[in-house]
């Protein structure tokens, strides 16, 4: 067994990639290990890990040689292989040296469709020494890097140039080659400041040693810990609390080999611009952490992460300082200037600014934005009509100004600022702050109600003109953000808010908004899509807590009231665990099948009761009679639970309908009758769910 220790060396890679970089790194490197018949059981990766300037990995276990291979090569037919003269055929010989060998030599091998000649091949397994530096090559040729690039004159791509190589089986340098210019060795790289040199290495643990005494931290949890524990000492140091935003952690992590916290400062004066205008320039722009007092105000210092020890830190300090200083004063000219013109005069500016080349404009998207809010509002709480349609007019006024020009972040959050310093609404100014809300899976829902009304005006808005000319996500391409979208509609309807809301009418409404000649699709087509759009979001979004069965069950009734989706859902769920549930749905899945094979001339027809001369057919329809009429108000009142339990009680006089009578009878009355019989079981629990498409117990 053998231990292969390989160290890539580069320019910085871009932090944002570098977890993901070092989680393929050590994945590909196994997966090419057994591809290529190199692991065994002992085969496993001892470590692997990055930093800006290298990805690392050790493997230990590695199989010496592959395994010996043998291959049985099935040649012509043994009653053409020969001619009548018992001379080989022309296709038996060139068989036969197709294979190294002579006809003499060629073996017989029997199949179920009878004799052949055949040939079986010894390949002896190579050498890992051999193996190895090609299938590090195709790893590096492979690298899935979002973006990747050439230098010098060679034709080798990878995230940022590669400057040097350790590849190390058994501690024997591996011909190996990174790049035209660079070959594989034994010597890694110390800190680009603190230790530049060259050091050779014999073996992985030395390897770990070397860069530890070099001022390499070669782990990244272990660089993310040292932050961690670093920014809190120091906040806790000016009696503040560090704002620990694990992926700003994990980026300056990316970001240094050996990282050093440190306090920094700036004027108080400053503190009088709004905290997202502070929290935006130090952590999205300079990488800093902020420092809030106890009562969750920011304090005027806050945490840089430096790549490196020095003796006077003061000097890194005060240009951190300078630095940050110089982005504040932005934020403070801005924040000062902004104010002089009030946010409603900034609507004609809108007209100026594309929302979509084909869409129009952004003031275009404000006025529809307006108008849709104010219906949502008429449906939903008309006692916010008037501030829904203000809030979505003013919604996006802050994009032509100074400070979301400089810090595009902050698009609404300004808007809410400026909203009122003008004199609007406490409430619209909230609503025009968060109606950007959900930018992700993750992010906060709107708070308020007219916020979730502003921002599903918007979102919809976006859904329906795009599906409208057409530009829907195809692959991992979704340029406008539309799954992203629609998942904030579902969420913002469901995730608390019992908001009951007909979608398919929304859409038309918002299709309606648009100018004639606008959109390229009509208005049915446009709502079809992005209905069909939601509910693949909504089931992708349920699953979480469903099985896909009852998801799928409900989605066939084609509902576009999502809370009235999610309460049926809910619903079946509970079913499921009933005795009744296997046999209804059994039930279901028979009468489906039936009428499906039907002729379309027998089904559909109403049942006449004097046609019913069984006791069976005669008991469910009187079960069935007795179930309309205690289900109809629990429907109305949207009460699944209660309705499932009524609808369990058909399962007697469903099994003994079947148990006592064929459906299929010669008599064509008869026959008709008993089909429409059972498509009206099949359309009392269609008011719920489509039965036949749940999973009966046991199923996946």
């Amino acid at each position: 067994m053998s231990d292969l220790l390989w160290e890539i060396g580069c320019e910085e890679i871009p932090a944002r990639m570098l977890t993901e970089a070092i989680r393929h790194f050590g994945t590909a490197m196994m997966t090419a290990l057994e591809g290529a018949g190199l692991a065994s059981g002992d085969t496993r990766l001892a470590w692997c890990h990055g930093t800006p300037r290298r990805l690392a990995l050790s493997v230990t276990g590695i199989a010496s040689c592959q395994a010996d291979r043998s291959e049985t090569r099935k040649g012509p037919a043994l009653e053409r292989a020969f001619d009548d003269q018992g001379r080989p055929t022309r296709a038996t010989e060139g068989f036969a040296h197709s294979c190294g060998t002579t006809v003499e030599a060629l073996e017989r091998l029997e199949t179920p469709k009878g004799s052949y000649l055949a040939c079986t091949i010894r390949t002896p397994g190579g050498d890992a020494r051999t193996i190895l530096p090609g299938l590090m090559a195709e790893l590096l040729i492979a690298f899935p890097w979002p973006k990747s690039m050439r230098w010098g004159s060679g034709q080798t791509r990878f995230v940022r140039p590669i400057r040097w190589m350790v590849a190390l089986l058994d501690g024997i340098e591996l011909p190996a080659r990174a790049s035209e210019s660079v070959t594989g060795g034994r010597a890694t790289r110390g800190h680009r400041f603190m230790a530049p040199g060259s050091f050779p290495v014999r073996d992985a643990g030395e390897y770990l040693a070397t860069l530890a005494d070099n001022r390499v931290m070669l782990s990244l949890e272990e660089r993310a810990r040292v932050i961690r524990e670093g920014v809190t000492r120091l906040a806790s140091g000016e009696g503040g609390e560090a704002v620990l935003d694990e992926s700003l952690v994990i980026e300056n992590a990316g970001l240094t080999e050996w990282p050093v916290p440190m306090m920094g400062r700036f004027a108080p004066g400053y503190l009088e611009i709004p905290p997202e205008v502070l929290a935006t320039s130090m952590k999205y722009h300079q990488k800093y952490f902020p420092v809030k007092d106890g009562a969750g105000g920011l304090m005027p210092c806050f945490v840089a992460v430096a790549n490196l020890e020095t003796p006077d830190p003061a000097v890194l300090v005060r240009g951190y300082e300078r630095v940050l200083k110089a982005r504040l004063e932005d934020a403070a000219f801005y924040w000062r200037e902004d104010r002089r013109i009030p946010l409603p005069e900034r609507l004609p500016a809108l007209d100026k600014v594309v929302f979509q080349a084909r869409l129009g404009s952004v003031g275009e998207k404000a006025r529809r934005i307006a108008a849709l809010a104010e219906a949502l509002a008429v449906r939903l709480d008309p006692t916010l009509s008037a501030s829904a349609h203000r809030a979505g007019l003013l919604a996006k006024c802050d994009l032509v100004t100074g400070m979301v020009g400089e810090f595009p972040e902050l698009q609404g959050v300004m808007g809410g600022y400026y909203a009122r310093h003008a004199g609007e609404s406490a409430e619209v100014a909230l609503a025009i702050q968060e109606h950007y809300r959900p930018q992700g899976a993750g992010d906060a829902l709107p708070l308020s109600a007219l916020g979730r009304l502003v921002a599903l005006a918007d979102k919809i808005d976006t859904l329906v003109g795009c599906f409208g000319i057409g530009l829907t996500p195809t692959g991992t391409k979704d340029p406008f953000g539309l799954r992203r979208a629609a998942l904030g509609v579902i969420r913002m309807i469901l995730d608390g808010s019992g908001l009951s809301l007909g979608l398919r009418e929304i859409f038309l409404l918002a299709h309606g908004g648009y100018a004639a000649g606008v959109l390229e699709r009509d208005a049915k087509s446009t709502t079809d899509g992005v209905l069909e759009f939601i509910q693949g979001r909504l089931e992708v979004h349920l699953r979480h807590r469903y099985s896909h069965d009852l998801i799928d069950a409900v989605q066939a009734v084609r509902l576009d009231d999502l809370t009235d989706v999610a309460a049926r859902v809910e619903a079946l769920h509970g079913f499921k665990s009933r005795e009744a549930f296997g046999a209804l749905v059994a039930a279901n899945k028979r009468i489906a099948n039936l009428l499906g094979k039907a002729p379309a001339a027998e089904i559909g027809g109403m049942v006449d009761p004097e046609r019913l001369g069984q006791e069976a057919e005669a008991a469910l329809f009187v079960a069935l009679n007795r179930t309309l009429t205690a289900t109809e108000s629990l429907l109305i009142e949207k009460r699944y639970d209660a309705t499932l339990e009524i609808l369990a009680a058909l399962r007697a006089p469903i099994d003994r309908f079947f148990e006592d009578l064929l459906v299929m009878d010669p008599d064509e009355g008869i026959r008709r009758n008993r089909l429409a019989l059972l498509g009206a079981i099949r359309a009392i629990f269609g008011q719920i769910a489509d039965f036949s498409k749940l999973a009966l117990p046991g199923e996946g």
